[in-house]
Parts: structure tokens; C-alpha cells; sequence
């Protein structure tokens, strides 16, 4: 679907032209980033010395903006790159984010010893190929703003999208209809399609795939001799008419295959926003979303007779009256926030609330509320979290999910105007819900703290100018799962218009719980860790700058972790007249 977009994008510039005759200008924006990274990685082993795997890591990043394609109606009028549309007039854009990875250290492309056999990792570790060499796309799309005298607006390609406490991404087309202002009433009518992109989607980023659905351990159902006594068995590494012995492929896996997690997921869905402002005075701003998401069921992965049983299929259907095509994912999301100015724009109250409604669990899988009021140089911002793991309707995770958990916080910041320095005081609670009903999951036996965490973290900023800035915090938290203390240190000096330099210093240290009293004493992490990292910048010309970072960090476990970081960051944007 990138593809797609790039050709869409070609198609607007074409039809802008024939349409409005010569295209008087556009602007772009071109960055790229280069990022080599050099560090090692422990491997553990119970009855041998622990290697050492290094990691060679190269990223390349790409991202393309053209704006103002065949402005339609009108010449232009000397705008500025990222200024607001003209009222009239289609606006035509194209944006797109790539990125290469590699990796070719040993610890993605080194071989492990497995039954007696050699394997390379990859076969042994799908998720490494994401490391090996992988290319994606997070977002390629074409827009036009203004149809139907601005009426509507469409976009077509690769989106990456936000909703209410979610982001996810789509290859397909989004259409919006916008009702024009009433008296300070905006309301926005949107619809979208198309497929959701998948880890196996093409040049696609495992990142956007749905939870429960990743990793390598994919199993199909093994019918029984009678219904209702099959069983749920790894699929064989060599399937039949899918791979063969020998195959050898030095940045892929030659034997995983997962029929459940290639299935295309068409996705549709729609949502309303609107919006009331008073400008300097009050403003409401409202969101409501329905996305769902589904897939064919796969069929068999090789012949029928290869078990015991006649295979029916990769799902349990020895009824045979399993469905060709399943929900993944099914949601109804919604967001409201407002804002009111008091004592003549001196504070604010700014009330927020956002929930998502997950159709397959049957509850609310995500939800967020809290309020912030600020008054001249004070800030405090209490809230509450609660959140319900949920998964792809594919996954065995939707049956056997983790338990819900539930976070209350508060904040308090300070930034006079007048004083160069910032603080803030944050303190926490989280419940995980279900534990301390079950004293052989909870810490102590089962008493009614062993479901509770809680911490405090503070800190404060420092920088009469922009030459230099300070900033330190701490942090105690403790309950269940253990305690973990520590701070951070960090420092900033620009010692020319070109060249700065920072330097970081941590420390953190962790005593894990014994949940239960069923982990060995060896087993439980005890430890101090300290960091220190140093680095520099150097801006070689208007928009090409070097960065340099080194790390090291120390613990009983691991003396010499040392990590080297370099980045060739740049940045094209140039104003056409």
C-alpha cells in the first residue's frame, strides 16, 4: 500500500497541474538520520561461562514532505512552510517516514547449538529478522485538503493513526467531511478502510501488529480420536509445500511459519469530532471512534491425512461449523477534554477524560481521567489509569490474559517566570487487580498490601540560558514486585553556536520481591547500577549535525558494558519563493 501512495502522490501532482494549469510552487521537507551503534550483550548460561555477543547496529532514517502541490485557485501569496491552508483552493501533500535496519554482530547473526544440530538464530528466533535486515514504512500517504469548496478532505496510502489511548496503522483511504464553523462549533464526520497493517504486511513494522499475536510459538489444532480430544501441537518446522530441508537464507527464517498471523485484516470503521471555542475565554474538544477489524480463518497448512486424525483445519472444527472469517478486533473509543481561563488568563482548569470500549473481552479495556489546574507559576494535575490487557481475537493470550491494574497519581509543578528553574513532585499508587484474592500469587502469602505499588519521584531543572541547563531527579518505588531506588543526573553545555556536549550519570538500585517465597534466593535480582554516558554535537552546516554518545554501565554482573552511539542527523527544508 507505500507503493500505492507513491503512485497516488504522482497521480495529485499530474491531475493538480492538468487541473490548474502551471503549478506556481510547492515546498518540501526532506530529513535523513543515520545511526551506527556498537555495544555487547550478555548471553546466560546455567552450566558454562556466559558469552559475550556484540551488536553492530545500523538505521538509516527517511522522511519526505511535499506540500502545496498545484495550488488550484489563485497565485500564491508568499506563504511559509507549515502556515495554515488558504481558505480556498485545494491544498495537495504527500509524507512518508522509511527506515533500514541491520545488524550484523553476532548476537542476530551468530548460530546456536539445538538437538544435537547446528541452527542459526534466526531459525531459532523469528523476531530476529527485524534485526537482521529489515525495511519499513511506517507512513506513506497522499492528502488532499479542500474538496467540494472544503467541504472534504481525503488521504489514501499508509496512515498511522491515533484514537483514545491507542495508535495503530491502516493501508487504505480515509474520507472526512467537514461541516463549516457555527458560532464557534466545529464538527468533523470521518470514515475510513482498508487492511491493518500486520508485522507480515509488506515493508511493514511489527510494531503496529496487534498484542498476542507476535513471536514465533504458533501452534495449530491436532484433531483426536474422538471430538473435543484433540490438542493444540507446535506446527512442524519443515510443513509440507511450504519449506524445504536445506534451505538456507541468512537474514530470514527458513522454517517458522505462522498461517494464523499472514492472513490479510480488512478493517473499516468511522468516527465524529467536534470542537467549541471561545478564543482566551473556554474550549470543549470531543472525539468518538468505532474501528473493527477481522480475517479470513486459515485453512490446512498440508495435507489432510499428514496426523492420525483427518485434519479439519488450523482451528478446532471437528463440529464443522467453525466460520471462515473471525473478529480481531472490534473497539469504541471516546476522548473529551476542555479548558477554561480564570483570573484573567493568570490559571486554567482543564478537566480530560478518555475511554476505550473492547468489544471482545466484553469491558472497558482502557480508560484515563484527570484534571489540571494551573495557576500563575503552579501546577497540580491529579489522575487515574486504569488499564485491562486485550489481544487479538486470534490469540490464545484473549483467554488466558494478565490481570487489570489500576494507577492514581498526582503532580505537582512549579516554573516561575522570573526564576530560572523548574520542579516538579509526582507521587503514585498502582492495584493489580485479582492478586491478593490468591494467596499463591501474592507476595507474603497473600495479605492485602502484596497487590499494591507506590512510589515518589521528583526532581528539578536549571538553566539561566540557553548555553547551559541542569537537571536532577530521584525516585523511590516499592510494593509489589519489589523495590527499585535511584536518580539521574544530567548536564548540557553549548560551548559554541556549533558544538555542545552533555553528560548523564544514574544510579539505580533494585531489590526484586520473592513472590510467594517459590524463587531461589540466587534467582532474585539484587543489585546497585550505575550509568554514565557522555556525548557531543556538532552542527557541521545549516542542517547536517554529527552526534556522539558513549555509555558505560556498571553492576556486579556486568563490569565492562560499554556502548557507542554515533548519529549523522539531516535536515532539508527550504523555502520557495
Amino acid at each position: 500500500m507505500a507503493l500505492v501512495a507513491a503512485v497516488a502522490a504522482a497521480m495529485t501532482v499530474g491531475v493538480a497541474a492538468r487541473w490548474g494549469g502551471v503549478a506556481h510552487a510547492y515546498e518540501f521537507e526532506v530529513r535523513a538520520r543515520t545511526i551506527g551503534q556498537g555495544y555487547s550483550l550478555r548471553s546466560f548460561r546455567l552450566t558454562q561461562p556466559s558469552p559475550r555477543l556484540d551488536r553492530r547496529r545500523f538505521t538509516q532514517v527517511l522522511s519526505l514532505g511535499i506540500f502545496d502541490i498545484g495550488e488550484l485557485r489563485g497565485p500564491r501569496r508568499g506563504r511559509a512552510l507549515y502556515e495554515r491552508a488558504f481558505p480556498d483552493g485545494l491544498q495537495v501533500s504527500f509524507v512518508s517516514y522509511l527506515r533500514l535496519s541491520h545488524d550484523d554482530g553476532p548476537w542476530a547473526q551468530g548460530r546456536v547449538l539445538a538437538g544435537g544440530q547446528l541452527w542459526d538464530a534466526v531459525d531459532l528466533t523469528p523476531e530476529l529478522e527485524s534485526d537482521l535486515l529489515h525495511l519499513e514504512v511506517l507512513y506513506a500517504y497522499a492528502q488532499i485538503e479542500g474538496l467540494g469548496g472544503g467541504w472534504f478532505d481525503a488521504a489514501i496510502g499508509r496512515q498511522l493513526r491515533a484514537s483514545a489511548l491507542d495508535w495503530w496503522s491502516l493501508d487504505g483511504a480515509t474520507l472526512a467531511l467537514n461541516v463549516p464553523p457555527q458560532r464557534g462549533v466545529e464538527v468533523s464526520v470521518e470514515g475510513f478502510g482498508g487492511l491493518r497493517v500486520r508485522e507480515s504486511s509488506p515493508v511493514a513494522s511489527a510494531t503496529t501488529e496487534l498484542d498476542g499475536t507476535g513471536g514465533a510459538d504458533c501452534a495449530e489444532y491436532v484433531e483426536g480420536a474422538a471430538p473435543g480430544s484433540g490438542a493444540w501441537r507446535p506446527i512442524d518446522r519443515i510443513a509440507p509445500g511450504r519449506t524445504s530441508a536445506g534451505q538456507n537464507r541468512g537474514f530470514e527464517n527458513d522454517y517458522d511459519i505462522c498461517p494464523q498471523r499472514e492472513q490479510a485484516m480488512p478493517t473499516f470503521g468511522g468516527a465524529i469530532a467536534g470542537a467549541w471555542e471561545r478564543p482566551g475565554r473556554a474550549g470543549v474538544w470531543g472525539r468518538l471512534e468505532y474501528r473493527r477489524a477481522t480475517s479470513r480463518r486459515p485453512g490446512l497448512i498440508g495435507p489432510a491425512d499428514r496426523f492420525d486424525n483427518p485434519d479439519r483445519g488450523y482451528y478446532p472444527n471437528e463440529s464443522g461449523t467453525l466460520g471462515r472469517w473471525g473478529i480481531n478486533e472490534e473497539v469504541l473509543s471516546a476522548s473529551l477534554r476542555a479548558q477554561v481561563d480564570i483570573a484573567g488568563g493568570r490559571g486554567q482548569i482543564g478537566p480530560y477524560v478518555a475511554g476505550r470500549y473492547d468489544r471482545l473481552i466484553g469491558a472497558v479495556g482502557e480508560a484515563h481521567a484527570g484534571l489540571r489546574l494551573r495557576y500563575d507559576a503552579h501546577a497540580i494535575e491529579p489522575e487515574v489509569y486504569y488499564s485491562a490487557p486485550s489481544f487479538d481475537g486470534d490469540s490464545i493470550f484473549l483467554v488466558f490474559g494478565g490481570a487489570p491494574f489500576t494507577d492514581l497519581r498526582a503532580t505537582y509543578h512549579w516554573r516561575p517566570a522570573e526564576l530560572p528553574v523548574s520542579t516538579y513532585v509526582r507521587t503514585w499508587a498502582r492495584r493489580y487487580h485479582g492478586f491478593a484474592d490468591n494467596p499463591s500469587e501474592s507476595a507474603g502469602g497473600g495479605t492485602v498490601s502484596a497487590d499494591w505499588a507506590r512510589g515518589v519521584h521528583l526532581g528539578v531543572g536549571y538553566g539561566r540560558s540557553r548555553r547551559w541547563r541542569a537537571r536532577l531527579d530521584a525516585f523511590h518505588e516499592d510494593g509489589y514486585g519489589g523495590r527499585r531506588s535511584g536518580g539521574y543526573g544530567t548536564f548540557l553545555w553549548q560551548l559554541t553556536a556549533a558544538t555542545g556536549v552533555r553528560a548523564r550519570v544514574a544510579v539505580v538500585d533494585v531489590d526484586e520481591a520473592e513472590v510467594g517465597g517459590r524463587a531461589p534466593a540466587w534467582f532474585v535480582l539484587r543489585d546497585t547500577t550505575a550509568a554514565l554516558q557522555g556525548g557531543a554535537s556538532y552542527r557541521i552546516d545549516a542542517g547536517v549535525t554529527l552526534h556522539l554518545m558513549a555509555e558505560q554501565n556498571l553492576s556486579r554482573f556486568d563490569r565492562e558494558q560499554v556502548r557507542v552511539l554515533a548519529v549523522v542527523d539531516l535536515a532539508f527544508l527550504p523555502e520557495v519563493p
